[in-house]
């Protein structure tokens, strides 16, 4: 019997407009939103003044989005048990849960408690997806996430910049370094205090991280979301292939 995926999906879909909106308020059009770079000058010195601040607005809008992708996600790959499960005939199981670990011990450990219900068929797809795909240790940041926002707190996400590129044309790049905690306990850092500055682009590389997830799980969230969403896809494709066979 094949498995339906059709919930799955519609989770899988949701979680990918939640990211979209994540994007949208941290990295629009793949310009940092997070940002802005501001200049003057002092009218005694004559000097000009450069510093950058720090939208914590922007960020603390962006929290409840990013759990609620992860959930979504995390919610599709359940949901993928689910149908599994459904598929052997089973009624509801509330202890079922998609196996998600740090390493491999605890991974089958948790595989053991789920294979009685989807089937050694379908537990070894799930083992050979995550042999194959790496983004398994993404889909678990996101799962603590996810655990985190929906029953303590919504983890924050904290911004910093490594630093700014002026490109200025024939001329080498010039960078301002930004040392990495200089957004911790303050909205605004000066990056440059002298000379006025060519009025050219200006890159600004950026660091985002997720506080409060355990030692060894990655800490970028949109690399973390985005790298989850992969996983969750090619778990879906795996299912989906093993029901044209049927």
């Amino acid at each position: 019997m094949s498995v339906d995926l059709s919930d799955a999906c519609a989770l899988f879909e949701r979680a990918r407009h939640h990211l979209e909106e994540f994007n949208e308020l941290i990295v629009k059009r793949n310009m940092p939103q997070l940002w802005n770079v501001r200049s003057r000058q002092d009218e005694s010195t004559g000097t000009w003044v450069y510093s950058i601040t720090i939208d914590r607005d922007r960020l603390l809008r962006a929290k409840p989005v990013m759990a609620d992708a992860a959930t979504n996600a995390i919610s599709a790959l359940d949901h993928v048990a689910a149908a599994m499960a459904k598929s052997r005939g089973h009624d509801r199981v509330r202890t079922l849960y998609f196996p998600l670990a740090i390493n491999e011990e605890a991974y089958r450990q948790m595989l053991a408690r789920v294979e009685p219900y989807i089937g050694s068929e379908m537990a070894a797809l799930i083992t050979d997806v995550r042999a194959k795909r790496f983004e398994h240790i993404h889909a678990q940041a996101a799962k603590e996430i996810s655990n985190s926002g929906k029953h303590w707190e919504l983890l924050p996400s904290d911004g910093s910049i490594l630093a700014l590129a002026f490109h200025e044309p024939d001329q080498p790049q010039r960078i301002f370094q930004v040392p990495k905690d200089a957004f911790s306990q303050a909205d605004k850092y000066v990056f440059h205090s002298g000379e006025q500055l060519p009025n050219v682009p200006i890159s600004i590389v950026v660091g985002l991280s997720v506080d409060g997830l355990p030692e060894g799980l990655p800490k970028s969230p949109d690399t973390i979301l985005e790298c989850t969403l992969r996983y969750v896809e090619a778990v879906i494709e795996a299912v989906n292939t093993e029901n044209q066979k049927n």
